[in-house]
């Protein structure tokens, strides 16, 4: 668990050590939110902050790729670049968004593009479990998977997309969504299901 430990603090404290930077560059290029009747915040809010989050992942994955613990997931994988370029083009969607107002056909083309490029780099949904359905493990042809991880990147982008009225909800969704897929898939791996 230590080097899990260390590429945490590495993305934490990157991404709120940039934070400060982020929003004042926001508000430098006028890349602020003005409240809404929708909005909870009075005040204008700076927009962006996924530089802050994209640079802190892109650090965090360059420590991973040293600490011997994981060596085997970069060592002759192509998955890394793919899940990197997949992040690159998520960041730039949502940057350009805020920037300037992208169309939701755009927008589906771009989740579209990053789950076809996880796909084609190997990240795929190989097979998968629906719980309460009485099947222990549906596992998918490789025709299916490519289709199955583009649909489910979209579906996850919009779904957090959607609740981000709010201020910091998806945020904390996230968190929560990721944590529990950190503890399943650390148990997944102590239980010999995933290798690497």
């Amino acid at each position: 668990m230590g080097g899990y430990a260390v590429v945490f603090a590495v993305a934490a404290c990157l991404t709120f050590g940039l934070i400060p930077l982020v929003r004042r560059f926001s508000f430098r290029i006028g890349a602020v939110k003005v409240p809404s009747a929708r909005d909870v915040h009075t005040e204008p809010m700076p927009l962006l902050g996924g530089a802050a989050m994209f640079v802190g992942f892109l650090v965090a994955i360059g420590v991973a790729s040293q600490i011997p613990q994981f060596r085997e997931m970069f060592d002759g994988s192509s998955e890394p670049a793919g899940i990197i370029l997949a992040a690159g083009v998520m960041f730039a969607i949502g940057a350009l968004d805020d920037l300037r107002d992208v169309s939701p056909p755009a927008k589906i083309a771009g989740m579209v593009l990053a789950g076809g490029l996880l796909s084609i780099f190997g990240v795929q949904m190989l097979f998968f479990h629906i719980p309460f359905s009485g099947a222990d493990v549906i596992v998918l042809s490789p025709d299916l998977a490519p289709l199955i991880t583009v649909a489910t990147v979209v579906i996850f982008a919009n779904a957090i997309n959607l609740i981000d009225g709010l201020d910091g909800l998806a945020a904390g969704i996230v968190v929560i969504a990721g944590t529990a897929l950190f503890l399943y898939s650390a148990q997944l791996f102590d239980n010999g299901f995933l290798d690497g």
